[in-house]
């Protein structure tokens, strides 16, 4: 049985194969190039997208920061106003200590009062005076007039009897050629008209000393307004020698102890104003054209920054001194300097921002500030 078994396997071997029946194609498998090729594309796509939207997002922020400058170089300001006496002494009494804050109307020193208190008393006594001898000129007013009546009265009665006295002589003298006239007469009535040109001299004389005793009287009423005036300034000094506090504040640069002498013009300290507070912020001259007077602005503090302060602008400087500028007078020939700038760095104007909602503990002279237009002045 070995044999038949070899056979069909010889025959097996030796058969030609035959060709295999048409079947359907199987789907391609994607390649590794083909994924390498998808995954730059869609890379390329998203570097596309963030360069498009950097850029969007700069020329968005760029049009955000023209419409709306922004600075750094800002300073928190007040107004300070030195302390300075009216009238000159040592202080006796210092009520503040530096850095204090004091209320409108508070005692800040006060100055010896002794030498002032003097001046009022010697001002005081002599009003009362004047005023003594303005009594007794009017107690003799009516009397002073009598006298000038009757004064006046002499003068004319003297003056008629001048003038008759003078007719008499005056037809004499032309009958005494003619002896119509005797020489005595004559002579009798030259000494008449002496006699009563006489008369008139004395009465006018009368006359003018009762004017004077009457218009006594009219000038110590005259100078009765000074002297009232000089009691006036006396108490007035008197009352300079307490300084207080001419508003809201703070005392800042007390340097002094009791028993310093305060000079009248000369500045003892000074004190901060509180209740008004502003920020000088300095912005480029091309970013003026983005505010005006009653722009609102936001304002922060470089101490605070999370805190938001609202301002509106007051004003922009129109004048700053250019860098290198030599002071010349007014009808000087201007200086050119010689040289040659390549790059020219815009200027920076001063902006003052006033600020509607300050933070008393908050605010400082002089405190770095960020300062932000928010738009263009309201129309009015």
């Amino acid at each position: 049985m070995s044999e038949p078994t070899t056979t069909l396997r010889h025959e097996t071997a030796n058969r030609t194969p035959e060709a295999p029946a048409t079947q359907p194609a199987a789907p391609a498998t994607p390649t590794a190039t083909d994924g390498a090729e998808g995954r730059k594309l869609i890379r390329n796509l998203v570097a596309l997208l963030i360069v498009c939207g950097a850029v969007f997002l700069t020329l968005y922020v760029w049009s955000i920061l023209a419409r709306h400058p922004r600075t750094d170089d800002a300073a928190a300001r007040a107004n300070v106003v030195g302390i300075v006496p009216r009238v000159r002494g040592p202080i006796v009494k210092l009520a503040v200590q530096d850095n204090q804050l004091v209320k409108e109307g508070d005692l800040l020193f006060e100055i010896d009062p002794a030498d002032y208190e003097q001046a009022l008393d010697r001002a005081k006594s002599a009003l009362s005076a004047l005023d003594e001898q303005i009594e007794v000129g009017r107690a003799q007013d009516e009397q002073l007039k009598f006298g000038v009546k009757a004064a006046e009265a002499g003068v004319q009665s003297a003056t008629a009897q001048l003038k008759q006295s003078e007719d008499t002589l005056h037809r004499l003298e032309p009958l005494l050629p003619k002896h119509f006239a005797t020489a005595e007469q004559v002579d009798e009535a030259r000494t008449k008209v002496a006699v009563a040109a006489q008369e008139v001299a004395a009465n006018e004389q009368k006359l003018n000393t009762a004017r004077a005793q009457l218009s006594q009287l009219q000038t110590l009423l005259a100078q009765r307004p000074g002297a009232v005036a000089a009691v006036k300034q006396a108490e007035l000094d008197l009352s300079y020698c307490k300084v207080s506090a001419p508003f809201d504040g703070r005392v800042i640069n007390l340097n002094i102890s009791a028993g310093a002498y305060a000079s009248v013009g000369v500045p003892v300290f000074s004190i901060l104003d509180t209740t008004k507070w502003y920020v000088v912020a300095n912005f480029r001259e091309r970013e003026l054209r983005y505010m005006a007077p009653g722009s609102p602005a936001t304002v922060y503090l470089v101490s605070a920054p999370n805190q938001r302060f609202r301002g509106k602008v007051q004003g922009i400087g129109w004048a700053v001194k250019p860098e290198g500028e030599i002071d010349l007078p007014p009808s000087g020939v201007p200086y050119v300097k010689r040289e040659l700038n390549w790059v020219r760095v815009a200027q920076r104007f001063p902006v003052r921002i006033e600020v509607e909602n300050p933070d008393p503990n908050l605010f400082r002279m002089g405190a770095s500030a960020v300062a932000i237009i928010d738009g263009p002045a309201p129309d009015k």
